[in-house]
Order: C-alpha cells, then sequence, then structure tokens
C-alpha cells in the first residue's frame, strides 16, 4: 500500500513539471510574438522607437508576472528570478511610457534595484 501512494506522489510531481514546462514554453512563444510584433509595427511605421520599446518592456513583464500568478495557482514553485525580472520590465515600461524625453535605462535599473533592496531590508 505505501508503494501505491509513493507512486501516486511521483505521477502528481511529475505532471506538476510537464505543467510548469508548458507555461514555461507558452511564455517564450508570447515573449517571440510580442517581440516580433513590434519590430514588425515598428518597421511599418505604425509605432515609433519609444513605442515599441514600452511594448516590449512592458508585454515582456507582464508575461513574466502572469507565468507566476499561474504557477501559484496550480501549486508550483514560483521562480523569485522570473518574479523580480518580470517587475523590473513592467517598472521599465511605466517609467519609459511616463518619462518625458529619453530615460537611461540603466538609471532606472539601477533605481529599481535598490528599491527592491530596500523592500528586502524593510522586509526582514
Amino acid at each position: 500500500m505505501v508503494k501505491v501512494e509513493v507512486l501516486m506522489d511521483e505521477r502528481a510531481l511529475g505532471a506538476k513539471r510537464q505543467l510548469n514546462l508548458r507555461l514555461v514554453k507558452l511564455s517564450w512563444a508570447l515573449f517571440l510574438i510580442l517581440l516580433g510584433a513590434g519590430w514588425i509595427l515598428e518597421s511599418v511605421n505604425q509605432i515609433d522607437n519609444n513605442q515599441k520599446w514600452i511594448l516590449i518592456y512592458g508585454g515582456t513583464g507582464a508575461i513574466l508576472l502572469l507565468l507566476n500568478l499561474l504557477r501559484l495557482v496550480w501549486n508550483i514553485r514560483i521562480s523569485k528570478l522570473t518574479v523580480g525580472i518580470g517587475a523590473l520590465a513592467l517598472l521599465l515600461g511605466i517609467a519609459r511610457y511616463f518619462a518625458p524625453g529619453d530615460l537611461s535605462i540603466w538609471a532606472a535599473i539601477v533605481l529599481i534595484i535598490g528599491i527592491f533592496l530596500l523592500f528586502e531590508a524593510l522586509r526582514r
């Protein structure tokens, strides 16, 4: 009887691995579609370079955050790295949208990393 329970747990774990793999593949597919669409829209003069990067940053952040939200819903371990990168990308897209003129991406990245570190230090 014990072996049956262990076997079922291994099957459930394998099913979660397969689901996580499918979610990751879906995320990559959406990212590549987003990237290609941004480049195509810019090349046919529907959006300018700044709008393309707003779309790419914001879309990438949304994809990564939604990936981890789905992982959370299906009780799959979330990745802190992809949550951080997703939040960073989304915030960069928002900052680029509201920034008057050219926004230094490196300055924004350093600022956002500093804010994350501050929140992490205050949380403990």
